[in-house]
């Protein structure tokens, strides 16, 4: 396997995964839609217009249990599309003509709130194996912005000798010693869960002078768990034990609502990917002395203090 290098494009681009399953999914939403525009006239032209434009639920809430953002893309597409079909046949009466608006507009809003409700529960929707590689090759393709990171290894500190920690320049090593690989990892997911999310990708290997992106796997990870851990399920256990729980615990019991923990492969390489969706309250990471507070910003996780972080809390996390 030889493994392949990527130029970095633009640091603001958001990620839509295209795999077959996605041009699939299009197919089916589209062809609904089509379908229920169809009925929906007919049954208008014929007098019977209150039931059928319930219809469109069904490609509103798939698209969007799918692919969240663009429920509301679909959804709205859905309102237009009602509101032209009844504009042909709505007598010009204002409690009518209220009614049927207020059905366009309620579609969008069931799009927002099921969105919303799956954001807050955490709930990963259906993304084949196939689907997630996908969507990491984008990543990947893409670089690292504000919504995407990436890290060689996982445990690279485990095995530095006394003397490579003293003799480090990284502030990381010097205080966390043989933990610091950790504590970043639980830094940067922090930073997600405080900031709007995002994916957290392990097992890449960055070269800034030629901008260059080469994935290599975790197996060097691998080499620093016990034998019985040296598998998907080993690693998973370490960043949730080692990682989560001891740096951020006030999340471990409710981890399963922003941490998704996944293994695609990329070139015959096993990648980590931690996908990370934005939590409902401010997340500290414990380092056992204090307490730290860090947020995304552009391409970097970055700590916040003082006046800066009452201020960010209160916009970002405003009281119920």
């Amino acid at each position: 396997m030889t493994p392949f290098s990527l130029m970095h494009q633009s640091k603001n681009i958001r990620i839509f995964r295209d795999s077959d399953t996605d041009m699939v999914r299009a197919f089916v939403i589209g062809t609904i839609t089509i379908m229920i525009c169809g009925v929906t006239y007919i049954s208008m032209a014929a007098g019977y217009g209150t039931i059928v434009p319930q219809l469109f639920y069904f490609p509103v809430l798939y698209s969007t249990y799918f692919y969240r953002e663009r429920g509301v893309y679909v959804a709205t597409g859905c309102a237009i599309a009602y509101l032209l079909i009844a504009a042909s046949f709505v007598p010009p009466d204002p409690v009518i003509v209220g009614g049927v608006v207020a059905q366009a507009l309620l579609f969008i809003a069931v799009a927002a709130g099921f969105s919303f409700f799956l954001n807050r529960t955490g709930t990963r929707y259906g993304v084949l194996l196939q689907d997630d590689a996908e969507a990491v090759r984008l990543m990947i393709a893409a670089g690292e912005n504000e919504r995407v990171e990436f890290k060689l290894e996982s445990l690279w500190s485990s095995d530095l000798k006394k003397e490579e920690i003293d003799a480090s320049e990284s502030s990381e090593v010097r205080k966390y010693r043989n933990n610091a690989s950790r504590f970043i990892i639980a830094r940067s997911i922090a930073g997600f869960l405080n900031t709007d999310g995002g994916d957290l990708i392990i097992g890449i290997r960055e070269d800034r002078i030629h901008n260059m992106i080469q994935p290599v796997g975790i197996e060097n990870d691998y080499r620093k768990l016990h034998e019985k851990d040296r598998n998907p399920d080993g690693y998973r256990r370490m960043l949730v034990d080692s990682v989560i729980r001891k740096y951020i615990p006030e999340i471990f019991d409710t981890a399963n609502r922003f941490i998704h923990i996944s293994f695609p492969v990329i070139s015959d390489r096993m990648l980590c990917h931690i996908r990370v969706t934005p939590s409902d309250k401010p997340v500290f990471v414990d380092n056992g002395n204090e307490e730290m507070f860090f947020i995304r910003v552009d391409a970097s996780t970055r700590p916040i203090t003082g006046k800066t972080l009452t201020h960010y809390i209160l916009t970002r996390f405003p009281p119920s």
